[in-house]
């Protein structure tokens, strides 16, 4: 698995060949689809759909260790996130001001870094439980989603290729 930084980035190792697929993120639950992905799905040389997977969303809020939930102010996230947890934020947060960046992993990873921006390093970021593991960071609050069945839909992308025999599902 190699990880890319943004879908563009993901879809164009696809066609140079870098990469064999890529999964990437075409509709949200809350939010839609996913305009990165159809975008970039509709230009340049033509790609196929081979797979979909639905996965739950699941977002939490996290920090560095020490920070206490009273004291987020600046928070960083991706923005299908920030939508996914609008609601949670404005009532337990109000005063919480959030900035939107390229993937909740790289809000994540900004938040351990101590990155932010010219206000100072960001507080917190909102995202998938696992990055507090990956990243180093508590957990200040989990389930922080306002819809408990929201889902993402992912597709893999890959070169055109002759199909493969018919599963029985297709």
């Amino acid at each position: 698995l190699i990880p890319f930084p943004t879908v563009p980035a993901a879809i164009d190792a696809v066609r140079l060949h870098e990469v064999d697929g890529a999964v990437v993120p075409v509709e949200s639950s809350v939010e839609g689809s996913v305009n990165a992905t159809l975008d970039e799905l509709i230009r340049g040389e033509p790609l196929v759909i081979v797979g979909e997977v639905m996965l739950p969303v699941a977002m939490a809020l996290l920090a560095r260790p020490g920070i206490d939930l009273g004291a987020v102010r600046r928070i960083v996230t991706h923005p299908v996130a920030e939508a996914q947890c609008r609601r949670w934020v404005a009532a337990k947060l109000p005063d919480a001001q959030i900035t939107v960046t390229t993937s909740t992993a790289a809000a994540a990873a900004a938040v351990a870094a101590g990155r932010g921006g010219p206000e100072g390093p960001y507080d917190a970021a909102i995202a998938a439980p696992v990055a507090a593991e990956r990243y180093g960071l508590e957990t200040l609050a989990a389930g922080i989603g306002d819809n408990p069945d929201a889902v993402t839909r992912f597709v893999v992308v890959t070169r055109p290729a002759p199909p493969p025999p018919p599963s029985g599902a297709d």
